[in-house]
């Protein structure tokens, strides 16, 4: 949740929280959203939205991927909209990439080519484009929930590489099938930025922030170092060993191997040595559209 107030039309954020529901857990094997899941999801989301009235905020509610591909997405959406009295609105893996460029892209000064990739629980979008132009947008059905659920699901034990090895190899294939190779030959030479809470939290770790500081995380860079570094450790440790680590949620910790093999991913297939990371992405794009 991202409240914030207009003033002279710039965004002044005056409250922002994220919970970690997981709405998507285990529907990659059942194609289903699980009551479990719904009913905590739409429990948070209550809170979120009662919070939000008390500050006096309109209230807009977005689904993204587990609601784009969910056979009963229709059951929570109702569920939401019987507890809350409010409307969800599923974007498309389009419309998710384009606000989300917008929220990443604001207050940094960048000339030239942009790339923005967001990659979340389910899905990771590409943007292209400069500054104020978007020319290309690509979404992949891949996140950080759905390759941790293929690969790394192991209770409690170090990750070995092999696994980590074919999660990448994975991503690496979806990737191809979706042309996010020809974002390079198009937007050459191209600045990369990367928003969403898997790369915040690895910028995190490797500050090791232990609380959320927007203005130590917001424009830092995360170099092919970093998250090799970052891999290697995660893939070590058991999941209540990452729990302990300093800038690590510990609601992330059992999908922030999958976040960092997805990111690697990315910056290999983009041929690049590092990205910038944004705080801001799809919530703060919101915010800035007239179109909501």
């Amino acid at each position: 949740m991202r409240v914030a107030r207009v003033v002279a039309g710039k965004i002044h954020v005056i409250r922002d929280e994220t919970e970690v529901v997981r709405l998507g857990r285990g529907m990659s094997a059942t194609g289903f959203l699980s009551e479990a899941s719904m009913k905590i999801s739409c429990e948070t989301v209550t809170k979120m939205a009662k919070r939000a009235a008390k500050s006096g905020a309109e209230i807009f509610i977005v689904g993204t991927m587990a609601l784009r591909t969910a056979k009963n997405a229709d059951e929570f959406i109702k569920m939401i909209k019987s507890s809350t009295g409010l409307d969800v609105h599923v974007f498309t893996g389009e419309n998710e990439a384009k606000y989300s460029w917008l929220g990443a892209v604001d207050g940094f000064d960048l000339d030239g080519n942009i790339i923005m990739f967001d990659s979340g629980g389910g899905s990771t979008e590409f943007v292209a484009g400069s500054a104020g132009n978007v020319s290309k947008i690509i979404s992949v059905p891949i996140g950080a929930v759905n390759l941790s659920e293929k690969f790394f699901n192991i209770h409690d034990k170090p990750i070995k590489k092999i696994f980590c090895d074919e999660a990448v190899e994975h991503v690496k294939n979806l990737f191809i099938e979706n042309q996010v190779y020809k974002l390079i030959s198009e937007t050459a030479p191209a600045k990369i930025i990367g928003v969403g809470g898997g790369i915040v939290t690895m910028a995190g770790v490797k500050f090791a922030c232990e609380n959320f500081v927007p203005s130590k995380l917001h424009g830092c860079t995360l170099t092919m170092s970093d998250i090799r570094r970052q891999i290697k450790m995660y893939a070590a440790l058991t999941l209540s060993e990452r729990q302990n680590v300093i800038g690590l949620p510990a609601s992330r910790a059992d999908v922030i191997l999958g976040s960092a093999c997805i990111i690697f991913t990315v910056l290999k297939m983009l041929n690049a040595r590092h990205c910038i990371v944004s705080i801001n992405g799809l919530r703060h794009g919101l915010l800035l559209s007239e179109e909501v």
